[in-house]
C-alpha cells in the first residue's frame, strides 16, 4: 500500500507532498491549491484552502486504482481532524494501533491523538469523496484565534486518554452544504471569501452534530433511514433542476415511495421547510436570479419558474424581498441608466 505523510509546516509544503505521492499537476489560484490526477494510480482532484490561521480544508475527489494511505502529522502540535465522507467506505486508524474504524457514507468523524499519527486508508477500485478540516494548534496558544482556542479546549486540552476517534451518526445536511461549496462559480477574492465562509459553516455543523449526537444518544432526532433521506435529497435536487414542473405531494410520495408524513419530516429536517414551502422558495430564488441576469419581463419570469398567477407571485416576492418584482427590477436597472 502506498502512503503519504503530510507534515504541518505550511500549506504549500503539504500540497507538494501530496502532489509527489499522487503524481498529479498542481495549480494555484487566490489561496486555493488544486491537484489534478490522471495516471495508473488514481484519477480525480484534491484541493486545499487555508481557512484563516491554523485551519486547513482538504477535499479529496478521487478514483483509486491502488490502495492508498494518508497520514497527517504535525511536528509541533497534533491537529484535530474533522472528516466527512460523501461516498464509499473508508477506514480510519491511528498509526501504531491495531484497532480500525469504518466511516460510512454521510458519516462524520473527529480524530485527535497527541502521540500517534491519524491514518486514512482508501482502498483500490473505490471512488472517494471526502472533506477534511484540520485544526492545528500553535506552540503558544495565545497566538490562536478564539475559534481555535475553543476547539483546543473542547477536543484536545482535556482529553484524558490523549486520543480519540469519534464516529457520528449520518448527516445529509452537511452533504447539502458541501454541494453548495462546490457550486461556487465566482472567481478571485470573492471565491476565496465564499469558500472560507462555507468551510467555517461546515466546521460548525460538524461540531454541532457531535454535540447533538451526545445529547440525543439512543434517541434519534429524525425517524428516517439514510436511504429515505437520500431519496428526499434527490427529490429536492429534481425540484431545483426543474422548477417549472407542477409538483404535487402525491407525485413526490409516489416517486420516492415515502409517505407524505415522512416526506414532510424529511424536508423540515434537511431544509427547515415543508415540501410546499421548499418548492415555493426555490421558485422565488430562481425568479430573483432571472430578474437579475436576463432580459425577461416579469410575466415571462413568473411562468418560466412554474407560477400560474402573477399577482400571487408579486405578493410572495414582496414578502421575501421587501419590494415588488417590478421595483426590484427597476432598482437593478437604475445604476446602468445613471452611468
Amino acid at each position: 500500500m502506498r502512503f503519504s505523510t503530510l507534515e504541518y509546516t505550511d500549506q504549500e509544503a503539504i500540497f507538494s507532498q501530496l502532489q509527489e505521492q499522487l503524481k498529479g499537476t498542481v495549480s494555484y489560484n487566490c489561496g486555493e491549491y488544486l491537484i489534478n490526477v490522471d495516471n495508473e494510480f488514481a484519477n480525480g482532484t484534491v484541493r486545499c484552502v487555508k481557512v484563516q490561521n491554523h485551519k486547513l480544508f482538504f477535499e479529496f475527489d478521487l478514483k483509486f486504482y491502488k490502495d492508498f494511505e494518508l497520514r497527517i502529522c504535525d511536528q509541533q502540535s497534533s491537529p484535530v481532524n474533522f472528516m466527512y465522507n460523501l461516498n464509499d467506505q473508508i477506514t480510519l486508524s491511528l498509526q501504531g494501533k491495531d484497532e480500525e474504524y469504518t466511516l460510512e457514507e454521510f458519516q462524520t468523524a473527529i480524530i485527535f491523538d497527541k502521540h500517534y499519527t491519524p491514518s486514512f486508508k482508501f482502498q483500490a477500485d473505490t471512488t472517494i469523496k471526502v472533506c477534511l478540516i484540520s485544526v492545528y494548534f500553535p506552540h503558544n496558544m495565545e497566538e490562536a484565534s478564539a475559534i481555535v482556542s475553543n476547539i483546543y479546549s473542547s477536543f484536545a486540552k482535556n482529553s484524558e486518554s490523549n486520543n480519540f476517534i469519534y464516529l457520528g451518526s449520518y448527516n445529509i445536511k452537511i452533504a447539502t452544504q458541501i454541494k453548495k461549496l462546490n457550486e461556487i462559480t465566482e472567481e478571485g477574492i470573492v471565491r476565496k471569501l465564499l469558500i472560507v465562509g462555507m468551510v467555517q459553516l461546515i466546521l460548525a455543523m460538524e461540531i454541532q452534530h457531535q454535540q447533538d449526537d451526545l445529547n440525543n444518544a439512543g434517541n434519534p432526532t429524525v425517524n428516517l433511514t439514510k436511504l429515505e433521506l437520500k431519496s428526499i435529497r434527490d427529490l429536492a435536487q429534481e425540484i431545483n433542476e426543474h422548477v417549472d414542473v407542477q409538483y404535487t405531494l402525491n407525485y413526490l410520495t409516489h416517486k420516492s415511495c415515502i409517505s407524505a408524513a415522512k416526506l414532510q419530516e424529511g424536508f423540515k429536517y434537511l431544509y427547515g421547510r415543508t415540501v410546499t414551502d421548499y418548492i415555493r422558495n426555490v421558485r422565488l430564488e430562481r425568479a430573483e436570479q432571472l430578474i437579475k441576469t436576463t432580459d425577461l419581463n416579469i410575466s415571462e419570469v413568473v411562468y418560466s419558474v412554474g407560477f400560474s398567477s402573477r399577482s400571487y407571485f408579486s405578493k410572495i416576492f414582496k414578502e421575501k424581498y421587501s419590494c415588488s418584482p417590478k421595483q426590484y427590477q427597476d432598482k437593478l436597472n437604475y445604476p446602468a441608466i445613471s452611468a
